[in-house]
């Protein structure tokens, strides 16, 4: 071997060491989109039922004229003692007007009906099976009050209702097993805790999947069913996966259903089960639903679209294998679209999936490069607003992080570097930490190409050109440790001149040396790591220049 080709593999071999999946990028499970209060959520977390869209209107059998008069506030303390009235017409009749009160679309008075403490008495009505009239409206109030704020649902949670409405899941009357659905969908939204109770009740979770399942359930029943069922799946701490997982093929029946409302909250749920470890995400697979979730990424609706793209997101947060199982699809190709949709939160939670397909194997890089979306996301971090840029950021970082030679080199020559350089202005730690990395990685690269050509590190003018020197000299003055470490690192070994010819001079007269410890680094690499891309030999063939877009000569920027 001619010293030209020892210094050569003796590059590589440090390029590669520092390419394996071990110093990779960590995928990131907890994507940086943030949203007010979770907004995104509100509408699988409470729903009220205001009396519309078709909803049937039950008759007592002793008050056949049902009108659409709501009472006032004023009347409030005349209907609660009418409740408490031995007369059974006068106690339906004001039951039912009560839920007409607190079922109005603006303001309902649920604190004014909590304070009258007549709650408890319609707990007491949930449990007469011989009068499904009152069992009905009662159930209803009891929902509706569960839809509100915290300690309105507390109120009601406190007089016991849960495992009564567990209950009633087994109760034929169909009018009363959707308001039982519709309140523990309710409670179960209200917040992790709650959750917790409804779990934790015998058998809900079949109870649940049953109703679903029946045969005789209608179509509201089903939904109602399945988005509570949707909300037991959602909160963090997550729920224990062994208690939930059987509502994976529920759900994955269900998507393939063409009604919107059970396909949106089956995407949601399947989105909270596919979050977690390898186990989950595995168990979400074997249910066959990323082509479902693919699909969903050509539906026109970001309702459909934000959910499948966390499910999609989800899974390639897990391990190659799993990525792979994604990429299989054309995601690729439903996801150049999606980065410039009208909606940031599309663009946003598109990048998150691309940037953990980046995070993953270099065939998998490879696969994101072939499918042209690159230069779409340079521009991006040209032309978007701060959040997206970001967003893009993580994308190009991780393919710069894990590429591998040829694929950096088509990185920078989509003006990636530039894009890197402009990002070391920002304060955010996280980003100058993935900007910082990938401009070592190239300079890396550039290191090899003086090698061969016995120049300079191209990849050092470059960044004087974009003056990225100044940005890079401040940040080892930065306040985070992380940062003036990695800004100082790349100074000493690349930025600082006198510095830099003399380890060069160092290296000259420790030939021998390198060369006997690469044979024992490759050997420990070999052991440890698989990169799944031939990472042995990062001399690909002419073809493969070409399809990246190279120069033959591979080192030349």
């Amino acid at each position: 071997m001619s010293y030209f080709e020892k210094k050569l593999k003796r590059r590589q071999g440090k390029f590669k060491k520092k390419s394996t999946p071990s110093n990779s990028r960590d995928k990131r499970v907890e994507h940086t989109i943030k949203l007010s209060k979770n907004k995104r959520d509100e509408r699988l977390m409470k729903r009220r039922n205001l009396g519309k869209s078709g909803q049937r209107i039950r008759t007592s059998n002793s008050n056949k004229e049902i009108t659409n008069y709501v009472p006032t506030l004023d009347e409030l303390p005349t209907l609660v003692e009418n409740v408490k009235s031995n007369d059974l017409e006068t106690v339906h009749k004001s039951t039912q007007l009560i839920r007409k009160m607190i079922s109005v679309e603006e303001d309902p008075p649920v604190y004014a009906v909590l304070q009258t403490r007549i709650i408890p008495t319609f707990v007491e009505f949930l449990q007469k099976e011989d009068d499904p009239f009152l069992q009905f409206e009662s159930s209803w109030i009891i929902s509706n009050i569960c839809s509100g704020n915290h300690d309105e649902c507390e109120y009601v949670v406190d007089l016991g209702i849960v495992p009564i409405f567990n209950q009633l899941l087994h109760i034929e009357d169909p009018d009363i097993l959707e308001q039982s659905c519709w309140a523990l969908g309710n409670i179960s939204g209200d917040c992790v805790e709650y959750r917790d109770l409804i779990l934790g009740q015998n058998r809900i979770i079949d109870n649940l999947i049953n109703v679903i399942q029946n045969p005789f359930s209608n179509l509201d029943i089903i939904q109602n069913a399945n988005w509570c069922l949707s909300n037991l799946c959602r909160g963090k701490p997550r729920p224990p996966f062994n208690k939930v997982k059987k509502a994976i093929p529920v759900f994955a029946n269900l998507i393939k259903k063409n009604e919107k409302q059970l396909r949106i909250d089956s995407t949601w749920g399947l989105s909270y089960l596919s979050s977690g470890d390898d186990l989950n995400i595995n168990s979400v697979i074997e249910a066959g639903i990323i082509p479902r979730m693919v699909q969903f990424l050509n539906f026109k609706s970001p309702k459909i679209q934000t959910p499948a793209l966390r499910v999609l997101g989800n899974i390639v947060t897990g391990n190659f294998e799993q990525t792979e199982k994604v990429l299989e699809t054309d995601v690729l190709e439903k996801l150049i679209p999606l980065i410039g949709h009208h909606r940031d939160q599309i663009k946003r939670e598109s990048c998150w999936v691309l940037s953990n397909i980046t995070a993953g194997r270099q065939n998998q890089i490879q696969k994101v490069i072939n499918s042209g979306i690159i230069p779409k996301l340079v521009d991006m971090m040209q032309n978007c607003n701060k959040v997206i840029k970001q967003e893009a950021c993580w994308v190009l970082s991780n393919g710069v992080y894990g590429g591998n030679i040829q694929q950096i080199v088509y990185f920078v020559e989509q003006n990636c570097l530039k894009e890197f350089i402009y990002f070391l202005k920002y304060n955010g730690t996280r980003i100058l930490k993935i900007c910082l990395e990938a401009i070592e990685r190239i300079l890396q690269v550039g290191e090899i190409q003086a090698e061969l050509t016995g120049e300079q590190n191209p990849v050092v003018q470059m960044i004087e050109n974009l003056n990225g020197t100044e940005g890079i000299e401040k940040l080892i003055e930065h306040e985070n440790k992380v940062i003036y470490k990695l800004a100082g690192k790349i100074w000493d070994e690349y930025l600082d001149q006198e510095e830099s010819s003399s380890s060069d001079d160092d290296d000259d007269d420790h030939d021998d040396h390198d060369d006997h410890d690469e044979d024992d680094d490759e050997n420990s690499d070999e052991n440890q790591y698989d990169n799944g891309n031939n990472d042995s030999n990062y001399l690909q063939d002419n073809d493969q220049e070409q399809q990246l877009g190279v120069n033959n000569n591979l080192y030349e920027f």
